[in-house]
Formats: C-alpha cells, sequence, structure tokens
C-alpha cells in the first residue's frame, strides 16, 4: 500500500448530501453524467490515486525529471512515465473540459473531487496532465488564434508544466 488513502465518503458526502449535485445532473445540463456515473468515475479515480498514481510519487519524487540541454530533452522515472499514462488513458485530465475540447463537461465540484484524489496521490502527474484544463482557459478567454491553440493542446493531450521567471525562483 502506498502513501495515499482517499476518503471517497467524505466526497460523496459533500457532494451528494452538502450539494445536492444530483439534483443538478438530473437537470441534463451536463448530458448523459448523472449521480451513478459520478460514483463510478470517484470509484475509479480512487483506485487510481491509490494504486498507479501513488506507487511512483517517492521514486519520482527521489528522482526528478533531468534536462538535456543538448539533446533538449527531459529524463522522467520509468515509474512516474507507468503513472502518467494511466492518468493520461483514463482522458481524467478531459472530465469538466468542454466538448468543443473532447472534453466530458461536469460540473466543477465533481472536476474538483476528482482532482483532489490526483493531487493527494502524485500532484507532480496531475500538474503534467492539466494541460486541458489550461487549454479551457484558453479557449474560454482567448482570441479566434489562441483558440486554436486551445484545440490542438487538447487534442494532442500536451502536458502543462511552470516556466518561472523570476530570477531568485
Amino acid at each position: 500500500m502506498g502513501h495515499y488513502k482517499s476518503n471517497v465518503r467524505d466526497l460523496e458526502f459533500n457532494l451528494f448530501e452538502l450539494l445536492g449535485i444530483d439534483k443538478v445532473l438530473e437537470t441534463g445540463a451536463y448530458g448523459d453524467l448523472d449521480a451513478d456515473t459520478v460514483r463510478e468515475m470517484l470509484s475509479e479515480i480512487r483506485r487510481l490515486a491509490e494504486g498507479p498514481l501513488a506507487e511512483s510519487f517517492a521514486d519520482a519524487d527521489r528522482n526528478p525529471p533531468v534536462f538535456d540541454p543538448e539533446t533538449h530533452s527531459v529524463t522522467l522515472p520509468d515509474s512516474f512515465k507507468k503513472s502518467y499514462k494511466a492518468l493520461e488513458d483514463g482522458e481524467w485530465a478531459k472530465v469538466g473540459v468542454s466538448e468543443e475540447l473532447g472534453g466530458l463537461a461536469a460540473p466543477s465540484s465533481v472536476t474538483w473531487a476528482l482532482n483532489e484524489m490526483v493531487l493527494g496521490s502524485n500532484p507532480a502527474a496531475q500538474m503534467y496532465a492539466a494541460g486541458a484544463g489550461f487549454a479551457q482557459v484558453l479557449y474560454n478567454n482567448g482570441t479566434d488564434e489562441q483558440k486554436k491553440w486551445a484545440a490542438a493542446i487538447s487534442e494532442r493531450n500536451w502536458g502543462a508544466t511552470m516556466v518561472l521567471t523570476e530570477p531568485d525562483a
């Protein structure tokens, strides 16, 4: 067992008993997404978070990415690649992203319940997979040209990173 243990019961309490998300889903505003599907999604992301994602956390933390300036490439630990692939294969980063960008429309509270488990188990994997979410921001606020970039980001499953430009960062 890894370092991470999720609390799906607490998430379900907040989503269904406190926020009444099932009533929101019943309106059809999120297509075919219903309460049973959300519960299944929570269960599956829990399995992923406690298993494949958590398994690479310590290794990836102890063996960070290495940039090779000659080849302009970055090497990641194999364990992290496996975890990231599991996250990407399930298209979890596209939950809450508009259908125009190939996502699954979902209430923000559902998206963040899923993200909470991924962030808790492996924050680096969550950040790498955040490209579709960033593409959504660009799509919502960008120019027509930038909306094309957003579509490419989402379509090609580009990841995300943080580039700090402050000299003392």
